[in-house]
């Protein structure tokens, strides 16, 4: 936004309503009554003016109307009969008044919806059609929308760049076949978001509807459960205690896609609570296959998983995606809501959190991977560390038995890589890491096992299956060049 005038001071659900009203008034006010216009212009004018809007900024957002523009100077050119002469050229009269309609409405439209942009954050918009009783899968749409937006034009300048670097320039229609393509490839890359922002939101809790802002702040909120989703002490029966059960069980996991590709071949693996243990094996191993067990999103062909006792299986999938926390490669599958808070939210209303219970939710988990500053504000406003803190606390919200992570230290700098294993270290839940970082699988996790093939084919200390060199070679696991896991204290 740019300024604290008294325009941006104005609900939203108030600017939406003014505009509204107004823009009707536009579109219904006949071209022939041609002074009006020049009136409507000055009115919106005067308050871009009050709302002290940068008049390069203004500028800029008006590029969006050229293709009305286009179309307006077209209508005189193909319109009907009467014809008349204008400067040597034979014009549509019809075409003409058409034409000035489109114009002076589309023109007047724009500066609208610049005002309204400029003087508005994203989430107070939502917030006003919300007030204004938009359904709320509508508003939800255009969360979602506004959020992928700014994905996908990154994806799009990206891959600008790409071409550009390979000496590339849009010079005329030979080059449009390689634009054409890359738009193409636009799309596919859109869609296969699309499928992992949907596992995203399965893992945590999705089911069909989500939970509006409102709904989230109201204070009719459930007590929460206990922070490992098991019975509390005064829950418990009498007598002498008895030993949790293990954070995972998986025995004989057999599992093959619809297309008859086998990924999993009787997987066994025990995982006790507390421990850390890393995920390793070659591309293709089984590894997303395994991992998507866990929580549900798969169902087992053959075998059974079991985490903290309680089995996989359709009637208990609303707590096993509780207590099996899953946090995506790439942080923008994860972060699909319009700021942090609503993000870090989303898991725990979708359990049935709401009010002040929701609220310290969010906030004990946003502190805990230090972002509690940043609660506010929009994920792509965030560095790629910070939106993978960020993914952390969505899953950390929902307090599970076990987090799995899924290629954490990937695209992180130094600093950022030790800041998360800062994390990593302190916060007591399990954790199943999935990682081709070697010396990170070290340095977080003292036992490991690899899978290869569909099969655990290994399975101990980290330090000493990383100091297998027959092990290592044989299933394509290799180290940077110089590190030695035998002198390396993790």
């Amino acid at each position: 936004m740019h300024g604290h005038s008294a325009v941006h001071t104005i609900p939203a659900h108030l600017k939406l309503l003014a505009i509204l009203g107004f823009l009707l008034v536009v579109v219904s006010t006949p071209i022939e009554v041609w002074w009006a216009f020049p009136c409507y212009a000055a009115i919106v004018l005067s308050l871009m003016a009050a709302a002290r809007l940068p008049a390069p900024l203004v500028a800029r957002r008006m590029l969006i109307e050229v293709p009305f523009v286009v179309f307006a100077l077209a209508m005189p050119v193909v319109g009907s009969p009467p014809r008349i002469e204008v400067l040597g050229l034979s014009l549509s009269e019809p075409g003409l008044w058409a034409g000035a309609s489109v114009l002076a409405k589309a023109t007047i439209g724009v500066l609208c919806s610049i005002l309204l942009a400029a003087t508005t954050p994203v989430r107070e918009l939502l917030d006003g059609l919300t007030r204004l009783r938009v359904p709320a899968v509508l508003v939800q749409i255009a969360g979602f929308m506004v959020r992928y937006t700014t994905v996908v034009l990154d994806q799009m300048r990206r891959m600008r760049i790409a071409r550009e670097s390979r000496g590339f320039t849009a010079r005329g229609p030979r080059q449009w076949r390689v634009i054409a393509a890359a738009a193409g490839a636009l799309f596919v890359r859109a869609y296969e978001r699309g499928e992992r922002v949907y596992l995203a939101m399965l893992s945590r809790g999705f089911t069909g509807t989500m939970p509006t802002v409102q709904q989230m702040t109201h204070s009719h909120a459930p007590v929460a459960p206990a922070a490992n989703g098991l019975p509390t002490p005064a829950m418990a029966a009498t007598g002498p205690p008895r030993m949790p059960p293990a954070s995972l069980i998986v025995e004989r996991l057999a599992f093959a896609y619809p297309d008859g590709h086998q990924a999993l071949f009787g997987v066994d693996l025990t995982i006790d609570r507390g421990e850390r243990v890393a995920l390793l094996g070659p591309n293709g191993a089984g590894k997303t296959t395994l991992v998507l067990h866990l929580n549900g999103i798969l169902t087992a062909g053959h075998g059974t998983v079991t985490v903290a006792g309680l089995p996989v299986d359709r009637v208990n999938l609303p707590e096993i995606r509780r207590r099996v926390g899953i946090v995506f490669q790439d942080p923008d599958d994860q972060l699909f809501m319009p700021t942090v808070r609503e993000d870090v939210a989303f898991g725990p209303a979708n359990l049935g959190l709401r009010g002040e219970a929701l609220q310290q939710r969010v906030t004990e988990a946003l502190a805990s991977v230090g972002m509690a500053d940043f609660a506010d504000r929009p994920p792509h406003h965030l560095s790629f560390g910070q939106r993978r803190r960020v993914a952390v606390a969505t899953v950390l919200a929902m307090r599970p038995e076990i987090l799995v992570l899924d290629e954490p230290s990937s695209n992180l700098d130094p600093a950022s890589r030790r800041e998360l294993a800062e994390i990593l270290t302190e916060v007591d839940v399990t954790i199943l890491m999935v990682t081709h970082d070697l010396p990170y699988a070290l340095q977080l996790c003292p036992r490991a096992v690899v899978l290869s093939e569909g099969v655990i084919v290994a399975d101990g200390a980290t330090g000493d299956l990383l100091a297998n060199p027959a092990l290592m070679a044989a299933h394509r696991l290799e180290l940077p060049f110089g590190f030695d896991p035998r002198i390396v204290a993790p």
